[in-house]
C-alpha cells in the first residue's frame, strides 16, 4: 500500500473507530481500489476489534493497533 498519505491514514483509523461520515465513503472506495489488500486489511482489523470488544478482555486500542498495522506495512515495504 505504497503512497498513502497521512490523511489517508487518518481515514483508516477514523473507520477503524466508526467516526467517518458520509463522505468518508468515497474515499474509503478509492482507497480500496488503489490498495486491493485493504479491504481485507480493514475486515480482519475490524473482526479483531468486534471480538476484543464483546470480551471481557482489555478494551480494543485502536491508535495502538493503527500503529501495529503501520509498523506491520512499514516493514513489508508496502509504505515509504
Amino acid at each position: 500500500m505504497k503512497g498513502l498519505s497521512m490523511g489517508d491514514w487518518s481515514l483508516i483509523a477514523r473507520y477503524l473507530k466508526k467516526e467517518t461520515n458520509d463522505g468518508d465513503a468515497d474515499h474509503l472506495r478509492n482507497l480500496a481500489g488503489r490498495c486491493p489488500n485493504l479491504k481485507e486489511e480493514l475486515a480482519l482489523l475490524d473482526s479483531t476489534i468486534r471480538d476484543t470488544t464483546n470480551s471481557d478482555t482489555d478494551p480494543f486500542d485502536a491508535d495502538r493497533a493503527f500503529e501495529k498495522l503501520h509498523k506491520r506495512f512499514r516493514s513489508e515495504n508496502l509504505i515509504e
